[in-house]
């Protein structure tokens, strides 16, 4: 079990996962983890763009496949009610 008692701040640089880099220098993407207790996490995404913007680059439809496959994976290490 992993908890966090206070906030960690990591920034990934693209390369660092082999992702060409094609935004604009300085603009990131902030992703906050907080535990809420009982097993349960808050996740707050704030991206570096308009929601309009991200809904029209297809950024926004490329978050929600990323969350989706987070939830599988963080799915099957839970352990059964």
């Amino acid at each position: 079990m992993h908890t966090l008692s206070r906030p960690r701040f990591v920034l990934i640089e693209p390369a660092q996962l082999g992702i060409e880099h094609e935004a604009i220098d300085g603009a990131y993407d902030t992703t906050i983890f907080e535990d809420l207790g009982n097993g349960q996490t808050k996740l707050t995404f704030i991206g570096n763009e308009p929601v309009e913007s991200a809904k029209n680059s297809g950024q926004m439809e490329g978050w929600n496949q990323i969350l989706d496959k987070v939830a599988a994976v963080v799915t099957k290490l839970a352990p059964a009610k």
